[in-house]
């Protein structure tokens, strides 16, 4: 027992420096790690950070608690035994420091930024409790210069713990989606108006002011809850008739350069910043002031008292000075130097390998998860998982690095160099070569005499009579038969040729990869099981490697499933050469891949920055800020508004003039 009674002394001795210190490692370590969730981290690492996020608040506010039950046995005359140190007293404001969070992390998961309520009531209590435990157990006779210390210390962590529900009220769902930027912009253009002859004088004769309507954030904000950037122009133009409709249109829209790889990485860095940081209030004067003047200097100051203060009655307390002294310093310089902090990590960050946020292409791939349920290795895991409703990433294919490079240039260069401006990406399926936007490119395929032309033909039909998910099931397994089926040549593909069909399979992996663990980005209704079905359909199959057309004709006609895939794929292979062949196979997938993005809704995106991003979120972004027809678009401008064909009929003929 006496090993017992030892620890328990020790326990009582320690456990408030240990609970403080955790609290500090644990706010140094989202400081630190926070920077990374704008990249494509390992999902452990992502639960490590979301687990050190949970913990920081209930770690400090079990700390408080600890603190003042400790000082209130000390204080009672009936206690025996180990006597709490005055000094951690002392302790209590920077535990509301540490509550307060950190600026790169105000959110994990979009739905924090919704319980801003409930933060608000945790941590005014909290606050409350600590001045009340702070004014009962500091001793009367304490050293003034260790108390005003601890004064500007709760002045420091009244206004941290304020500015987190701040941030995380202005980034809520339900004051984004209901601020609309529009009428900001209408009176920031008013406001110019007033300044336009002062403006002149202090600019050029030949420089034109800046005539910017609708700001980033503004428009990140419009994209993300699902409004239309077409609406809000034609808003603008109804409330300020000087304006020109070029004008504004060219100010909503044209806002992508042929830079796009680094364009749309600084749009999607913007919208996480807006959503899961301070990055919302923190380019306000009331922040600046706070955090560039008033919280270093009070800082410094407290640091100072305790310094200069009279510690002899803090002798038998050696560890307790020591402890507090470190406290304090690390939590300063935490505070003053997070933002450098945050800055200089992420530019190493992005000298690394680690992709940033979207900028992966992860697959899953059918057949590739036939031999792995069949395969006696993994077999009785995978079932497992599955009957636990897990899909995971048992069937996740790994993708050459420079896979998706190819992907996104060639994809990408496909929507700016077309008219996107009121394009329906629906036309996909359009057997019109003037409507169809994604195979209008391919001439051989309208073409009279050839083969595919005929609308009834089984590729036609994939892509016009199916649902949106069972034709991406389809096209998926065509797509891998093919791949399988018709390597390479020795001497090797066109490069052209080449990149087309490492991009198709590419996608294709992606789109299934979407099916089965993200059908809710896919398309909204889309159905996961459909992949676990087909999963079950291509048991039978077994672990079947095809080495000629024969084999997979005769293992495709086991199911029906199968079967049509099978009629699909060899249609396919029937095209003539390999260039066309999956050129047609590419284009396709873009134009599902697109109808894809165009149909989703921007919240889900939202989400997904959250949760380490999709490829499908940065495809969507280039689709609403080119102007093509998005969900928001359909739903709240439908076609026959004048308004909108004549707003997309001029900004059309400015860029044919262009």
């Amino acid at each position: 027992m006496s090993g017992i009674s030892n620890a328990t002394l020790w326990w009582d001795e320690w456990q408030m420096r240990i609970l403080v210190a955790g609290s500090l490692l644990i706010q140094w370590f989202l400081l630190l790690a926070a920077p990374m969730r704008k990249y494509t981290i390992p999902s452990w690492v992502r639960r490590l950070i979301w687990l050190g996020y949970i913990s920081s608040d209930a770690l400090a506010i079990y700390a408080l608690a600890t603190l003042f039950n400790r000082q209130t046995k000390t204080s009672s005359p009936c206690h025996t035994g180990f006597r709490a140190s005055s000094l951690e007293v002392l302790w209590a404001p920077v535990l509301l420091i540490h509550l307060g969070g950190r600026e790169g992390i105000t959110a994990y998961n979009i739905e924090d930024n919704d319980a801003w309520t409930r933060h608000t009531v945790t941590l005014v209590s909290q606050a409350t409790v600590a001045l009340y435990g702070f004014h009962k157990a500091w001793p009367g006779d304490g050293d003034r210069r260790l108390l005003w210390s601890a004064v500007l210390l709760f002045i420091i962590g009244i206004l941290s713990f304020c500015e987190k529900p701040w941030a995380l009220r202005r980034a809520s769902v339900k004051r984004l989606a209901s601020v609309d930027p529009s009428v900001a912009a209408d009176e920031r253009h008013k406001e110019r108006s007033k300044l336009s002859a002062a403006w002149y004088l202090f600019t050029e004769l030949n420089k034109k002011p800046d005539r910017t309507i609708l700001s980033e954030n503004d428009k990140l904000q419009m994209i993300l809850f699902d409004r239309s950037l077409v609406s809000a122009a034609v808003s603008i133009r109804q409330k300020n008739p000087s304006l020109s409709m070029e004008d504004v249109m060219e100010d909503v829209l044209g806002t992508l350069d042929p830079d796009m790889m680094k364009n749309t990485s600084h749009w999607l860095g913007r919208a996480f910043g807006l959503l899961y940081t301070r990055a919302n209030v923190v380019s306000t004067p009331a922040y600046l002031a706070c955090h560039v003047l008033l919280v270093p200097s009070l800082h410094a100051t407290a640091i100072a008292l305790f310094a200069t203060s009279d510690k002899q009655a803090y002798e038998k307390q050696a560890y307790d000075v020591k402890m507090t002294y470190v406290i304090l310093c690390f939590t300063a310089v935490l505070d003053v130097f997070e933002v450098p902090i945050s800055g200089l990590l992420y530019q190493v960050l992005s000298t690394t390998k680690f992709p940033a946020l979207c900028e992966t292409l992860p697959s899953d791939n059918l057949i590739d998860a036939v031999q792995k349920v069949k395969n006696p290795r993994t077999k009785l895991l995978i079932k497992f998982a599955r009957s636990l409703r897990y899909n995971g990433h048992f069937f996740h294919r790994d993708n050459p690095s420079n896979l998706y490079g190819k992907v996104v240039g060639f994809v990408v260069s496909d929507l700016l160099g077309c008219k996107v401006l009121g394009l329906d990406f629906a036309s996909y399926r359009d057997t019109n070569r003037m409507k169809n936007w994604a195979l209008k490119k391919l001439e051989v395929l309208f073409d009279k005499g050839y083969k595919t032309a005929d609308p009834n033909n089984v590729i036609w039909r994939s892509l016009r009579e199916l649902p949106f998910d069972e034709s991406i099931l389809r096209w998926h397994i065509a797509t891998d038969l093919c791949f399988r089926l018709i390597p390479p040549p020795p001497n090797g593909l066109d490069p052209f040729a080449y990149t087309y069909r490492k991009c198709a399979a590419g996608i294709s992996n992606y789109m299934a990869h979407l099916l089965n663990c993200r059908p809710d980005m896919l398309m909204t209704g889309s159905r996961q099981h459909l992949f676990s079905e087909a999963l079950r359909s291509m048991d039978s199959m077994g672990r079947v490697v095809w080495r000629s057309i024969e084999d997979a004709e005769d293992a495709c006609s086991k199911t029906d499933l199968i079967r049509l895939a099978w009629e699909l794929a060899k249609e396919l292979l029937d095209v003539g050469d390999d260039m066309t062949r999956w050129e047609l196979m590419y284009r396709v997938w873009v134009g599902l891949l697109c109808y894809s993005a165009s149909m989703s809704r921007g919240y889900q995106h939202a989400k997904s920055l959250g949760e380490g991003g999709e490829f499908l979120s940065l495809v969507w972004l280039v689709i609403a800020l080119k102007g093509g027809q998005t969900l928001a678009d359909k739903l709240q401008m439908p076609d026959h508004e004048e308004a909108t064909q004549k707003a997309i009929e001029e900004k059309l003929n400015l860029l044919e003039l262009v």
